[in-house]
């Protein structure tokens, strides 16, 4: 049999293209002079770009000058050749923090510097890196359009303006801030760059605010004062008050209006003014409000009646009135202080047989100091009682054997023996109590 080295069939052919492919593949896997992968860069204008750019050293640094990189624009204008710039941009800079590295830096972007740049080396064939560049702009509101005050009436129909650019174009979002209120930033309307108001009354009446967002910082907002006018409103607390001759009191009257005009406080149709009988102020309450209050000083009997509060501005006028009436003080009866009824007392005095100076007292005749029975006299050894429903007393015994006067304690006051009392005499002196609750003086019994 004939050996012949060479291919035979048409399937030894397809093997062997096959495996020259892979070979190829392979070889250029492995070999890869540069990063081709695309990328897109964004940054901000005004800030530095940089293009990324990445080349296998042994092109660039073992073959000498036979290959070189080089950057374009998206004019395809060649930017640089190598390291070294060709156009006189002297924004612009190639970078390489590495061997491998062909960074292009672009400093104080600017939004005509986007597009696709192209990062090259002359191999055969040419090998090529793309990278977009994206320069996004911040927003920036156009607040020239419009003015910052609107001025409206109640009914009117608004139209809040705010424009404003960016890349990519912001998305305009309306607030309304509530100054007068919550201070509670609120949202309102839809997003877009006009605010409407229809049939606004005047508690539509705030400042209101447009944000611009690109999802690139700052965000930029703008604040609309809008004002509603309207005529006068007045509110009294109390329309009618009450107070004593010789008092102060105070008036006041709350008053809304847009814009707010003249203000007064008039009687008999006279303006009343600052004195030494009557005091203004005006004290400022909030939005388009404030209250005007009448002081009254040293109130007499001609200042009751009627006053009249008044507010006037471009678009109309108003009154109000408040009445002053006389109230008089109130007056309380001290019932008088109770009486005190002395009840007059039984003073029983008991006296020895050999006594010469005996006595007796009589219980109905008061002669102020002492009270005298004669209805009881004591017999020697017993009470002798004469009148009727009288209940007698038990003495106390004699004390025969006491050398000096006995002094006795009856009620407050005392009882005292006289000089001239002999010394075997003794008197006793014994309380009796009424059945009835008295109020005790003090008093003393002086022996005759």
């Amino acid at each position: 049999m004939e050996y012949t080295v060479g291919l035979r069939t048409m399937l030894d052919i397809e093997l062997l293209l096959a495996v020259c492919v892979a070979f190829e593949f392979g070889f250029a896997q492995d070999d890869r002079v540069i990063d081709e992968t695309p990328i897109t860069v964004k940054v901000i204008s005004g800030s530095t770009a940089i293009l990324p750019c990445t080349v296998d050293p042994k092109y660039t640094e073992s073959y000498g000058d036979q290959y070189s990189v080089l950057w374009q624009n998206p004019i395809q204008t060649v930017i640089s050749v190598r390291d070294r710039r060709v156009l006189t941009d002297m924004r612009i800079s190639v970078e390489r923090p590495f061997l491998s590295d062909w960074n292009l830096h672009i400093r104080n972007v600017s939004v005509t510097d986007k597009g696709e740049y192209k990062c090259q080396i002359n191999t055969d064939p040419v090998r090529s890196k793309r990278v977009k560049l994206v320069v996004q702009v911040p927003p920036t509101i156009i607040d020239y359009t419009e003015s910052n005050d609107v001025k409206a009436r109640v009914g009117d129909h608004v139209e809040l303006m705010c424009n404003a650019t960016g890349i990519p174009p912001p998305v305009i979002t309306w607030y309304r801030l509530n100054v007068w209120g919550s201070k509670l930033r609120e949202k309102v309307g839809k997003e877009g760059n006009v605010l409407r108001i229809h049939n606004i009354t005047q508690s539509c009446a705030d400042t209101y605010e447009c944000l611009a967002n690109n999802t690139v910082p700052p965000v930029m907002n703008r604040q609309i004062q809008v004002t509603v006018e309207y005529p006068p409103q007045i509110r009294l607390l109390n329309s009618r008050i009450s107070q004593m001759v010789g008092k102060e009191t105070i008036l006041e009257c709350i008053i809304s209006a847009s814009p707010l005009g003249v203000t007064s406080w008039t009687r008999n149709n006279k303006r009343l003014s600052n004195n030494i009988k009557y005091e203004l102020d005006l004290y400022n309450d909030g939005q388009d409000k404030i209250t005007l209050s009448l002081r009254i000083a040293h109130i007499d009997r001609s200042d009751f009646g009627e006053y009249v509060c008044e507010a006037s501005n471009s678009l109309g006028k108003t009154k109000a009135i408040m009445k002053l009436v006389e109230v008089f003080p109130v007056t309380t009866t001290t019932p008088p202080p109770p009486t005190t009824t002395t009840i007059p007392r039984h003073i029983v005095v008991l006296e020895n047989d050999n006594d010469d100076h005996k006595r007796t007292h009589d219980t109905n005749n008061w002669d102020g100091n002492n009270a005298f029975l004669n209805e009881n006299k004591w017999q020697g050894n017993s009470w002798n009682t004469k009148a009727p429903g009288k209940r007698p007393v038990t003495p106390v015994a004699k004390n025969k054997d006491r050398k000096q006067p006995l002094t006795g304690v009856f009620g407050t006051g005392s009882y005292s023996a006289g000089a001239k009392r002999s010394a075997s005499s003794v008197s006793i002196v014994l309380a009796m109590m009424m059945s009835i609750a008295c109020s005790f003086r003090p008093s003393v019994l002086n022996a005759q």
